[in-house]
């Protein structure tokens, strides 16, 4: 394939960006900068990236950060330099994709209502009052129970378990903890990911509720009654507490841990291996070593 291959794609989806060099040269597939390989398509996000791989380095073509110098025959320029460089593999390179399916070894109760197009995968238990959008996909042991919506376009990655009753006890008389049933559920929006392994429980008398565009990394625990935001970020490790609220285009950073009934607010970052004890206010980050929250308008240029 040829760079004009790659531009004019980019012009259909109407992504901005602006190109130097030679743009008819050929591209022979893709490698990461750090292991590149000669002829192919690669990605530059930092400057220090690029100061670290030896100089004499001969780049066929670099998919680069806005504001970033990198000696290449073709350069081609975004500040989404990210989603355009993994939207040309997947364009390009992801091959034919699989055919969706319902795995034989998957059981599904009589009441779940299944939209166009999705997949289940092996040995997945699907039981109760439970709807699936349009387009999602339900990776091999799965266990979604009670009452559960998940909207379209979604991924549930092996090993999770959305739907069951939280953590929720009483104590009596005599000082024995008693279960409280559960009779919420959860709500998942649409284009929501959730990693392998992680555990969304469902809420008591409200849903638990994720919303929109969220994307939540492997092992990860939701308990009952909390309610995330949409496209919030959770990475791997977190334990969000019973009720807690996280505000839409929040962060939080792998091993972080967030007290019950703690609000994290709008555009908001958590940093690594935090507890959150207090409510966090919107555009603020909390960070391991710092003594108060910080205002942090815009995070995402850490990142």
């Amino acid at each position: 394939m040829y760079i004009n291959d790659i531009t004019n794609w980019l012009d259909g989806q109407g992504y901005p960006y602006t190109i130097s060099g030679n743009k008819s040269i050929k591209i022979e597939g893709f490698s990461s900068l750090e292991n590149y390989q000669r002829g192919t398509l690669t990605w530059v996000k930092k400057q220090k990236n690029y100061d670290d791989v030896n100089d004499d380095l001969d780049i066929r073509c670099a998919i680069v950060q806005t504001g970033i110098k990198v000696k290449a025959q073709c350069c081609i320029h975004s500040g989404l330099s990210k989603e355009i460089f993994f939207k040309v593999l997947e364009y390009f390179w992801s091959g034919t994709k699989p055919e969706r399916k319902i795995e034989n070894t998957a059981i599904i109760g009589e009441e779940v209502k299944i939209g166009n197009n999705v997949s289940i995968g092996n040995n997945c238990v699907i039981n109760g009052e439970i709807a699936i959008g349009d387009n999602t996909i339900i990776e091999d042991n799965v266990v979604i129970m009670n009452r559960v919506k998940i909207g379209a376009s979604c991924r549930i990655h092996a090993g999770c378990v959305i739907g069951k009753d939280g953590f929720g006890f009483s104590i009596t008389e005599n000082s024995v903890p008693e279960h409280i049933r559960h009779f919420g559920g959860v709500f998942i929006g649409d284009r929501v990911e959730i990693g392998a392994n992680c555990v969304i429980d469902r809420g008591t008398i409200d849903h638990t509720r994720i919303g929109d565009d969220t994307k939540i990394d492997s092992l990860t625990l939701v308990a009952h009654n909390s309610v995330i935001g949409s496209k919030v970020m959770i990475i791997g490790g977190i334990i969000v507490g019973g009720s807690c609220r996280i505000g839409d285009k929040s962060y939080v950073s792998p091993g972080a841990m967030i007290k019950n009934q703690v609000k994290i607010g709008v555009n908001s970052f958590v940093g690594m291996g935090v507890y959150v004890h207090e409510d966090l206010e919107d555009s603020h980050a909390l960070l391991q070593n710092a003594s108060k929250p910080i205002k942090m308008r815009d995070y995402r240029r850490f990142l």
